[in-house]
């Protein structure tokens, strides 16, 4: 499952910033490591780990970038009892895809916060221990999200920072339960940023040849 993740991150990190990486644009592609707290509905099996990937896009001198994102996550508790018709080591898991904005109000700091939303598509399962996706209870939904983060700047490119991210209106139905796959998270940024206008100081041409004298 984790190897999907991470397939599922490197494509959409890469096709949105080829997609980003034409002349005059630019942006980030920012990889998200953390924890995610869901609603009582899953309970105990409310906190699985995280990863995502999210690439912003847009012309150079916008601070309003489009916002393509990809986040998933599991986890694994041994169940004393039934849980959604499912007994034993249990594991639930979501993964979403996502398509927003976000504002990046600060265009040349070392330190640049910004803030997002849009709407996402979220697929969860619950079963046996591995077997959750084709063997368990499974359902999808759409919902709504929003991003808020600051990240530091080292160097011309690379991104460390810290990401919230909370999922509302989601409606799911597991083993006959009515629920939903609303949640908060807490992330750990690390990526990298395109494009923008160069650092670099614009070559300086040669003066102009002066012409030769005339001889008397």
């Amino acid at each position: 499952m984790k190897h999907g993740f991470v397939a599922v991150a490197a494509v959409v990190a890469v096709l949105a910033t080829n997609a980003a990486s034409a002349e005059g644009m630019a942006g980030n592609v920012q990889f998200l490591i953390g924890q995610t707290y869901l609603e009582d509905f899953w309970e105990p099996i409310d906190e699985p780990a995280s990863f995502g990937v999210e690439v912003d896009f847009a012309p150079a001198t916008s601070p309003v970038h489009v916002a393509l994102g990809m986040n998933g996550g599991a986890d694994s508790q041994s169940i004393p009892g039934v849980l959604f018709g499912q007994t034993g080591k249990v594991t639930a898991g979501f993964l979403e895809f996502s398509a927003g904005f976000v504002w990046h109000p600060v265009k040349k700091a070392v330190v640049r916060p910004y803030l997002g939303a849009g709407v996402l598509r979220i697929f969860t399962g619950i079963g046996r221990d591995s077997d959750f996706w084709s063997g368990g209870e499974s359902d999808q939904s759409f919902g709504f999200y929003g991003n808020a983060g600051v990240f530091f700047k080292v160097g011309d490119s690379f991104n460390i920072g810290i990401d919230g991210r909370i999922v509302r209106g989601t409606s799911i139905t597991l083993a006959g339960f009515e629920g939903d796959i609303d949640y908060g998270q807490v992330n750990l940024l690390i990526g990298f940023s395109f494009g923008g206008p160069s650092t670099q100081a614009p070559a300086q041409e040669p003066p102009p040849a002066e012409p030769p004298e005339e001889e008397d």
